[in-house]
């Protein structure tokens, strides 16, 4: 019982020294990119180009503001993955998308055929969206690499 104490106390010094070490950040990862006051003013230059929508739950860019240079529109970026969604079928057997035989099916019109309900859509897109990720570079959707 005597040799418990120092025991433990040495213990926890070597696991707090071990510990220590092994999560240390380097005075490299510590460094920023940018300034304080680099990032103040972007953070300004974007609040002047959006507003937080609660209905969404996001910021939206403000009415009559176009997105910069480069930058897919939301509407640009849905056709792209309309355009997918209306020739490929996602198959649970195979775990993988499949060309649609025949006419590319319509996910993007108002009214929806007998045959495609919108629970199916929505089960193709977020089968979709599980392989596929948005790369801001390419500026399209690319597949998930395993």
């Amino acid at each position: 019982m005597k040799n418990s104490l120092p025991l433990v106390a040495s213990l926890g010094v070597c696991v707090a020294l071990v510990g220590g070490t092994a999560f240390a950040q380097t005075p490299e990862e510590l460094a920023c990119a940018k300034t304080r006051a680099e990032v103040r003013g972007d953070c300004v230059q974007f609040l002047k180009t959006h507003v937080w929508n609660d209905g969404v739950g996001t910021y939206v860019l403000k009415s009559g503001v176009r997105p910069p240079e480069g930058v897919k529109t939301r509407e640009e970026v849905v056709a792209e993955r309309n355009k997918f969604l209306a020739a490929n079928r996602w198959n649970d057997g195979k775990s993988m998308w499949e060309p649609i035989p025949g006419k590319p099916r319509d996910v993007g019109g108002q009214p929806m055929s007998c045959e495609q309900t919108r629970a199916d859509v929505q089960k193709d897109c977020e089968a979709f969206l599980k392989t596929h990720r948005f790369d801001e570079g390419k500026g399209m959707y690319v597949q998930v690499k395993k």
